[in-house]
């Protein structure tokens, strides 16, 4: 599988380095090379700054390479492809898959460094604006820079809880010190950088042109939304505001006020390579094919094994593995559209002219002519995920409304399910329960299952039904066991102990 994670370690998470980008001339999020090595000299005007911007979009893909796993994987979404084998790699998967994870784990670890090697990128980023002349043009840049670093902290203090604030370059004999901070200090460096952006008008509200794929203010209200509806509950001032914030999104340019399915982009279209950055897209991890070190390994990591290159050119792992419990929900909802979009149950082979029946997550799979070089993007925000939960929000808020059921149907109708009416959610029970089961459908694959669970607060419950009830867990020579609460978090690295013994490690482990 390819490696594209960088060993780096708590004490190094002030090391930022941009390599070969003198010869750049295009801003287009999917053709700068990644970091790894600057002098403090090169950094001397708008656009050497601007590559270190470049830098730290690209390190989106590092930090993308495990997070399905520590996400969709855990979830009931998706399990492991086959069970009771000893290879290493398979045990690395089935750790996760059971929650049962320690802290040597290779892939949280080089999770956590790609997560923290981003944050170090972007504050060294921060601290060079002083050579940018142009107001705006420095804005931009810092505000970019603050997205990236509150989505790095909204992913590490859903994933571990506390966690270390670095917003400067530190010296390695001060960061071999640190202690992590509470999960609230968290938040509020998160939600201050957010309303920071948002409060200064620090970008524009959609980027065009040139900068198509760069954050923009449309992206930032949509992650501020999450952030207050993850860490706020009912009656706090913040969770309302995530409904207004949810509306400005929905309203505003990028999504073009949607008031049925005929005004969205159709579901299929949306991850489409040919119809990238569509309206849909808020904000997306962007990848580019033809050997350019920039290629979306997803096709590979999750298309079937042993699929004779009929599926994709080259390694394939058959990662990701849609659940049963998943294909039922679609299967009861007749819920075609996407189901087809996602998953496939499997590929025909011409040689033996048989069908061979697998089921893989084919969400970004695409044609690659060379393996881990795949094109396909892969979507952070995007109007849906806002849509439906605005309808969460309105219906926690205020009970059922026809605004939030409109928003609710829109999704349905884009589907091509039925759509229901106010007296069949006429309690927020009811209306609740169908928005959960609408953004498991509709987002199912975009390592937002985990963390929806997580927000409402019944993790446990429904993995522990899961693995009580899905088949596949029963054909273990032993016998799955349930989770307990604290296993929801993950296990701080070994490796960061190694450098200070004093961090507090996360209960369980």
């Amino acid at each position: 599988m390819k490696k594209i994670i960088q060993d780096i370690k708590m004490r190094t998470m002030v090391v930022l380095a941009v390599m070969a980008t003198l010869m750049l001339t295009s801003c287009s999020m999917d053709q700068t090379p990644y970091s790894e090595v600057v002098p403090e000299s090169y950094v001397k005007d708008a656009q050497s700054v601007n590559t270190l911007v470049m830098g730290c979009y690209n390190g989106l893909h590092n930090v993308m390479q495990y997070e399905w796993a520590m996400t969709e994987l855990r979830s009931d979404n998706a399990r492991m492809y086959g069970n009771n084998s000893t290879s290493n790699t398979t045990k690395l998967v089935e750790q996760l898959d059971q929650s049962t994870i320690g802290t040597e784990h290779e892939w949280v670890s080089d999770y956590w460094n790609s997560c923290y090697a981003l944050i170090a990128r972007v504050n060294s980023m921060l601290s060079h604006l002083d050579v940018v002349d142009n107001a705006a043009l420095r804005n931009q840049y810092e505000a970019e820079g603050l997205f990236l670093r509150a989505l790095m902290y909204f992913d590490i203090v859903r994933m571990w809880g506390p966690a270390f604030i670095v917003t400067q370059k530190t010296p390695s004999d001060v960061a071999r010190y640190m202690q992590r901070s509470t999960v609230d200090e968290t938040y509020a460096l998160i939600e201050g950088d957010l309303e920071r952006i948002v409060v200064n008008d620090m970008l524009p509200e959609v980027m065009d042109g040139a900068n198509i794929g760069r954050v923009d203010m449309t992206a930032v209200k949509a992650l501020l939304a999450k952030v207050y509806a993850t860490h706020y509950h009912k009656g706090d001032a913040e969770y309302a505001r995530a409904r207004e914030l949810c509306l400005e999104v929905l309203k505003g340019a990028k999504a073009g006020n949607p008031t049925s399915a005929a005004d969205l982009v159709p579901y299929p279209d949306i991850f489409s390579i040919n119809k990238e950055m569509n309206k849909e897209i808020l904000f997306t991890v962007r990848y580019l094919s033809g050997n350019v070190g920039l290629g979306s390994p997803f096709g590979n990591m999750f298309a079937p094994i042993n699929n004779a290159a009929i599926v994709i050119i080259g390694t394939s792992n058959n990662y990701n593995t849609p659940s049963d419990n998943l294909i039922v929900a679609y299967q009861n909802q007749g819920d075609i559209v996407r189901f087809n979009t996602n998953i496939s149950q499997g590929y025909y082979n011409p040689t033996t002219g048989a069908t061979v029946e697998v089921n893989y997550c084919k969400k970004y799979l695409t044609p690659v002519t060379t393996q881990f070089d795949g094109e396909s993007d892969w979507p952070l925000l995007r109007v849906g995920d806002i849509a439906l939960l605005f309808a969460e929000l309105d219906n926690e808020l205020n009970g059922p409304t026809e605004t939030a059921l409109n928003y609710l149907n829109m999704i349905r109708q884009r589907a091509g399910i039925s759509t229901y009416t106010m007296d069949e959610l006429s309690n927020s029970y009811d209306f609740r329960e169908a928005v959960r089961l609408e953004r498991r459908l509709e987002l199912a694959f975009e390592n937002q299952r985990w963390f929806d669970l997580q927000r409402w607060e019944n993790t446990t419950t429904v993995i522990n039904n899961y693995l009580a009830t899905e088949a596949f867990y029963a054909g273990y020579s032993y016998q799955v066991k349930p989770i307990d609460e604290w296993q929801t978090m993950l296990p701080v690295p070994v490796s960061v102990f190694n450098i200070n013994p004093q961090v507090a490690q996360n209960v369980g482990y």
